[in-house]
């Protein structure tokens, strides 16, 4: 493995990611998450947790749902990985404020998915979503919470991007936005778990040309030099090398160091390596164009 992947495979390994569930409150048009049953258990989190500090000291961990606020336990649980000096983050569509039951807001990351301009963004993920984020965002911001912002971005929302942040900056002051383009349907119509497309209607999928305007000028994920490997723990106890792999490297169960092992003897070095470069983010090319 080469001098840089190396480096970069032993920062990433100090972050966890958590799907404690794939359930959600809301029904986004363009949603392509499957919304299964599993939901794993506060002592099931804190026992992968707990294992894993044994072997590579715990940084961050970032949990993702579904919608995490909908878990009762989870103020809990933040506050008591908070209070043993992980930094937590927290992906969230902001629907649900239980902010103040945090009681760590200087170690926690809020990241909150806006979609756009207002009524697209309603569009998408429902009547009010929009003005629910930015109450949601102020209120995190008067508590000393940290925060930035997921936006998704198809054709009709890359059209006005520009308006978008001028209207967030308005609102918010200046706050961090990483875009995410929207999965080509080429990927989403494959995914040999999934198969979820979604609406396509007024949220149209970006052009080649397109997608590589906006991972030359905005931040973006997947991360234009790649480096897109993470242990992560899916809500019904599987182990995966990327939040969106459906490739198991084995179960929470398993010894720590050989989920690690397999971890790193899967990952392909070009650029800092990707956990499954055939096919997972769905960009590979433009990536390469990008780099070209």
């Amino acid at each position: 493995m080469i001098t840089k992947v190396r480096h970069h495979v032993n920062e990433v390994l100090h972050h966890l990611y958590i799907n404690p569930l794939e359930k959600c409150n809301l029904r986004c048009k363009i949603c392509y998450t499957r919304k299964t049953s599993p939901i794993l258990t506060e002592n099931q989190i804190f026992d992968f947790v707990s294992q894993y500090q044994k072997v590579c000291k715990v940084q961050t961990i970032t949990f993702c749902g579904g919608e995490v606020f909908t878990l009762p336990y989870f103020t809990h649980l933040v506050n008591t990985l908070t209070d043993r000096g992980i930094f937590v983050q927290i992906i969230t569509n902001a629907s649900i404020n239980r902010l103040g039951e945090i009681k760590n807001p200087n170690s926690v990351n809020l990241i909150v998915s806006i979609d756009g301009m207002k009524s697209y963004h309603d569009t998408n993920r429902g009547k009010g979503s929009y003005e629910q984020c930015i109450k949601f965002l102020k209120a995190a911001n008067e508590l000393g919470f940290h925060s930035e912002i997921f936006s998704i971005v198809t054709k009709q929302g890359l059209k006005k991007i520009d308006d978008f942040e001028q209207s967030l900056k308005k609102r918010l002051g200046n706050i961090e936005i990483t875009y995410h383009p929207r999965k080509p349907a080429s990927y989403l119509s494959n995914h040999p778990i999934s198969n979820i497309v979604g609406h396509i209607e007024g949220f149209d999928f970006l052009s080649k040309e397109e997608l590589i305007h906006l991972m030359k000028t905005k931040k973006t994920f997947p991360p234009k030099d790649l480096g897109c490997y993470q242990i992560s723990l899916a809500s019904d106890g599987t182990v995966y090398g990327c939040c969106e792999s459906y490739k198991p490297l084995g179960t929470m169960t398993d010894p720590v160091n050989e989920l690690m092992s397999l971890l790193k003897s899967r990952i392909d070095t070009t650029c800092l390596g990707c956990i499954q470069p055939s096919f997972m983010c769905g960009i590979k090319e433009i990536i390469a164009t990008i780099h070209a």
